[in-house]
């Protein structure tokens, strides 16, 4: 753990992507109002933190995350004084907030860029700039990482879309300018932040010298994330936030690797990185996870616990097929297993993904790039599309509908697994004792100072276990089948 250990790790986040979260003022664009609205959903839910996605000025290229002003509020989201009782609404019903926070790159329409562009002095490096292309980078977003402009006649380098130019971490203004505006929203009352794609900082100038390889004609990305120097960089925003009592700080680590993830977290780091080896995975293999569980048991990581966010299809219809009963097992799993659960909007009532039919539905940055560069290929429509929809990240970013009925009990579920996380040290802080997988039987235990808890999941769906084996206190049971799919018991 970091400088800050304590409250997160007894927490549930709820990841709130702002667009699509709640529309206070009828315009069709989730807001910060419609945000505060649901302040009491959130706490009878049993939250006890949301993270709320960038929120600031931005010409929405890449749905905010191309920021053009860290010290202000877009206005289809509403004001400053809006996000005020935003926050003082949270705090009053016990629930912290970290924001979103975007330090790898700026919108091209910022103060920043078009000063650099136009050559000043103080901000001439603040970009990555080059006379001639030094590498074979390609973004991630598809196509050549370097933009050619034509007010300076040099080249840009943007790991994202055109619109996104990343910033110059080797000079150390950056890391100044950085600390202001996290100063800024920290002397607001925010209680930390979520760092976007914090490992993609360009920190070492002569990584730009190399290229990346390639196989089977897809670029293996090297020497364009953990750069030297980014831990560094990463050090001195973790040093700065953490002179705020309790602030919280969560990196985005685009990465897979478990060691990489966890060299980015410890004294003097992050408090905490997400583990995308567990929470993306793109098909459901209950063996994968709890390999997954061992080995992030094994390397001594108490890892983040997710399965969507607003990055990928949601896990009802990617993991679940759109079936309740698995939806429930992953949700015992998640607010029962060692880690801190990360919530998504609508997970729990359950939300599908949006269907995306033809080309006109593509909102997401990632999918219009991928759609150009197939037609430029000179793909048909149909092969533009069908690339298009595979790399797109609009399947989990549509209007929730308040109003719609659901049933299922999985809302019931999500609620009565926060209430018993909350009552239950074991299930908050907890070490693991016995890992098992037997077949599509998965068994562990959670140990804490005073008691001692057991869960088995059936990820079957035949409900073969059978209830309150052993005599031992059944704190929660999931029926299904002729029996018990998903059980949690007390053993000491």
């Amino acid at each position: 753990m970091g400088e800050n250990s304590g409250w997160f790790e007894n927490t549930v986040f709820y990841e709130i992507y702002v667009p699509s979260f709640c529309d206070g003022n009828g315009d069709g664009i989730g807001d910060l109002p419609g945000v505060t609205s649901k302040m009491n959903y959130l706490k009878e839910l049993g939250v006890g933190a949301i993270w709320l996605t960038p929120f600031y000025p931005s010409p929405l290229v890449d749905n905010g995350y191309d920021v053009s002003d860290y010290f202000a509020v877009h206005e289809k989201y509403g004001t400053e004084a809006d996000f005020d009782r935003l926050l003082e609404a949270a705090h009053d019903a016990g629930i912290r907030v970290i924001a979103d926070m975007v330090l790898n790159h700026t919108s091209t329409s910022h103060a920043w860029f078009l000063k650099s562009r136009e050559n000043q002095e103080k901000y001439r490096d603040y970009y990555i700039w080059r006379e001639k292309i030094p590498n074979n980078w390609e973004s991630f977003f598809d196509g050549g990482a370097w933009e050619y402009d034509e007010i300076r006649r040099m080249y840009y380098y943007h790991a994202f879309s055109r619109e996104q130019a990343c910033l110059n971490w080797s000079n150390p203004a950056i890391l100044e300018e950085c600390k202001e505006i996290l100063r800024f929203w920290l002397d607001k009352g925010v209680d930390g932040f979520r760092l976007d794609v914090i490992n993609f900082l360009k920190t070492d100038k002569a990584a730009f010298a190399k290229d990346n390889p390639c196989d089977d004609g897809i670029q293996k990305h090297i020497y364009d994330k953990n750069q030297k120097g980014v831990r560094e960089a990463v050090a001195g925003l973790s040093a700065f936030v953490h002179t705020y009592p309790d602030a919280f700080l969560l990196g985005e680590i685009g990465d897979d690797d478990l060691q990489t993830i966890q060299s980015y977290t410890g004294k003097g780091l992050l408090d905490a990185a997400f583990n995308f080896n567990l929470g993306s995975m793109e098909k459901w293999d209950e063996a994968y996870l709890a390999e997954q569980v061992t080995a992030m048991e094994a390397a001594g990581i108490n890892p983040t616990l997710f399965f969507s966010s607003h990055d990928m299809r949601r896990h009802f219809s990617r993991l679940c097929s759109e079936n309740v009963e698995a939806a429930k097992l992953l949700a015992l799993f998640l607010l029962t297993a060692k880690g801190i659960p990360f919530l998504y909007q609508g997970e729990e009532m359950p939300l599908a993904d949006v269907r995306i039919e033809s080309s006109q539905d593509l909102q997401d940055a990632q999918g219009r790039y991928a759609y150009e560069k197939m037609l430029l290929l000179g793909k048909t429509e149909e092969e533009a599309f069908g690339y298009a929809r595979e790399r797109t990240r609009d399947y989990a970013r549509g209007l929730i509908d308040w109003d719609l009925q659901r049933e299922g009990g999985l809302q019931e579920l999500y609620q009565s697994l926060l209430t018993l996380r909350r009552e239950h040290e074991a299930l908050r802080t907890g070490k693991y004792g016995k890992i098992a997988m037997n077949g599509q039987l998965f068994y562990f235990e959670r140990i804490g100072r005073r008691e001692k808890i057991a869960v088995t999941i059936d990820f079957s769906l035949t409900g073969m276990i059978s209830a309150g084996y052993g005599g031992n206190p059944v704190l929660l049971e999931i029926k299904g089948g002729n029996g018990c799919m998903g059980l949690v018991e007390k053993l000491v």
